[in-house]
Order: structure tokens, then C-alpha cells, then sequence
């Protein structure tokens, strides 16, 4: 797929491609429906962006909440652009919500709810990941 994008670069976890990027479920979620938000390139910073490709960051970021919105009920979206692992441009696309989630025999919590995320990371198994992407995917 995308050899520069390292650990995100998770063909099973794909959810949608766009013309200049792509959405890929968080391998390890913060809260429930997270996801990355990847440049379809190698490049280092957010400055290199080209207008083309900003402006259809939009259009990835409607696809990612109404699907969050619709399928768990998420009511805020936080988009961090921490690039300190790796050096390509990329989001971390994290649904909010106000109020427990039970879901695929997990109750999902959105522990810092409602101030800003940090990245705390939720462990779930890989059969969970494939159930949230195939909702995401089907629906």
C-alpha cells in the first residue's frame, strides 16, 4: 500500500480512499471509531501540503464524523497532527462522546471527556478492529 506510512500502513484496517488521501482505522483505538487520516504521500510537513490536497481534507473529514455520528453517537471530533513518530504527514481523527458506549461486548469510555484528548490507547483485539471497520465499511 504505502511503504513511507510504517505502522499505519494497515491494508486491513482500510476504510476509504480519496483522491489524495486515505482513512484507515485506528490500529489502536483512543475511543471508539478512531481513526488515521493519511496523506497518500511521503511528506515531512504540514506547510509541503498542496492546495489540491487541502482541499479535499474536508471531504475525509465529513466521511469520518457522520459515519462516528450515525453508527455510535459521537457528538465532538478531535484531529491531532502529532507527527513525533513519524515524519509524514498524517491525523489522528478521534471521535468524542459524552456518554459510555457499549459496543461489540466492550464498554468504550471517553476518559478525558470534555477536555481535549491526549492519546491514551484502548487495547482490543483484532477480530473487534474488523467488526468496527466492517460497520464502518457496510453502513
Amino acid at each position: 500500500m504505502y511503504e513511507f506510512a510504517g505502522r499505519f500502513n494497515r491494508e486491513d484496517l482500510f476504510l476509504k480512499e480519496f483522491n489524495y488521501w486515505i482513512l484507515i482505522l485506528r490500529p489502536v483505538p483512543v475511543t471508539l471509531g478512531s481513526c488515521i487520516i493519511l496523506l497518500k504521500r511521503s511528506c515531512p510537513s504540514l506547510a509541503e501540503i498542496t492546495p489540491e490536497e487541502m482541499a479535499e481534507f474536508p471531504k475525509v473529514c465529513n466521511l469520518f464524523e457522520e459515519k462516528n455520528k450515525t453508527l455510535y453517537g459521537a457528538v465532538k471530533f478531535n484531529y491531532h497532527a502529532n507527527m513525533m513518530k513519524e515524519n509524514f504527514v498524517h491525523f489522528h481523527a478521534i471521535p468524542r462522546y459524552d456518554k459510555e458506549i457499549e459496543r461489540y461486548g466492550i464498554k468504550w469510555i471517553d476518559k478525558e471527556w470534555p477536555t481535549g484528548v491526549g492519546m491514551y490507547k484502548t487495547e482490543v483485539s483484532e477480530e473487534i478492529l474488523y467488526k468496527i471497520k466492517n460497520d464502518f465499511i457496510e453502513r
